[in-house]
């Protein structure tokens, strides 16, 4: 019982936030407290790069130590006793990890069949290639992670010496493949595909041809709940890249309350997006992408 028998295994910003909410309205239905414990794709990400750029919104040890387990979005729990332990108190039918770095990870469905047993299922969440990217740059621009132009992230990660958890433009966009794995993997019982676009055009019946994959009661879902992503611009770019690289935003996550993050976030943050890419920029990335979105559309 303490492993998860339910994977949202989404590209990043396809909508599995949403979606992750959505799911977790379900009365047979539990999303993890940790929404990406990212614990089969760890691998991926060194712990001197982890610690270095803290990605870690959680402490695994001292989350699982804690008697107050606060809701949080991204760690890398490595250790499966740690992971194991942010599922042993859920007792819903379906427990679920919802981390949007399996998809892109080779190793990671496999590992998750192998980890929780034939009785696991994977629901896959896909978006327009080149839109994912945009708004995955346009994070990268409000997080701070990224100060540059779109032309100089996809130069980046073309490059062989950009680290993998580096590469947000191209890679997380690249979904067939991915796609491809877990259907390999668990079965076409065991595995339900979607997209950002039909469940943002008719919220309703994705949740129907969920309830009928996972066998649970279609009327349980809350449509009410919201879990989108914030997409504000920073009044201060620099101020945020620096709070970003010295761990100052990863600091205040974990300790300020939700009302206090809330407030600073009402002044930190502008209430318009960050600027889209330029025309020119966005030819390149359809170019880069051009094999990927020839493959969704097949």
């Amino acid at each position: 019982m303490s492993w998860p028998n339910l994977f949202l295994i989404a590209a990043p910003r396809a909508g599995s936030t949403q979606l992750a909410r959505w799911l977790d309205s379900h009365p047979d239905i539990a999303l993890a407290p940790i929404k990406e414990p990212n614990h089969f794709s760890a691998h991926e990400f060194p712990c001197d790069y982890v610690a270095r750029h803290h990605l870690d919104d959680v402490n695994p040890a001292r989350y699982v130590r804690s008697l107050r387990r606060r809701p949080a979005q991204f760690a890398i729990f490595r250790d499966a006793g740690h992971y194991r332990a942010l599922f042993a108190p859920l007792t819903a039918r379906w427990r679920c990890d919802a981390s949007t770095t399996y998809l892109a990870c080779p190793e990671a469905p496999a590992a998750i069949l192998s980890a929780c047993g034939p009785g696991a299922r994977a629901i896959t969440l896909t978006r327009d290639p080149v839109a994912r990217a945009i708004s995955h740059y346009r994070l990268a621009l409000r997080t701070g992670r990224w100060r540059g132009s779109l032309r100089a992230a996809i130069e980046r990660e073309l490059s062989p010496l950009c680290p993998l958890p580096e590469r947000f433009v191209l890679r997380p966009s690249r979904q067939a493949k991915g796609v491809t794995r877990v259907a390999a993997v668990f079965g076409p019982e065991r595995h339900l595909a979607l997209t950002f676009e039909e469940m943002t055009r008719d919220p309703a019946a994705t949740l129907a041809r969920v309830a009928a994959f996972l066998d649970v009661d279609p009327a349980g879902f809350d449509l009410s709940r919201e879990g989108r992503n914030a997409s504000r611009a920073p009044r201060w770019p620099a101020l945020n890249a620096w709070a970003q690289a010295t761990g100052l935003k990863t600091a205040l996550r974990r300790a300020l309350p939700p009302r206090a993050k809330r407030a600073l976030g009402r002044i930190y943050f502008r209430d318009f997006p960050p600027p889209l890419p330029s025309r020119e920029e966005i030819a390149l990335l359809e170019a880069a992408l051009a094999g990927e979105m020839e493959g969704c559309a097949a």
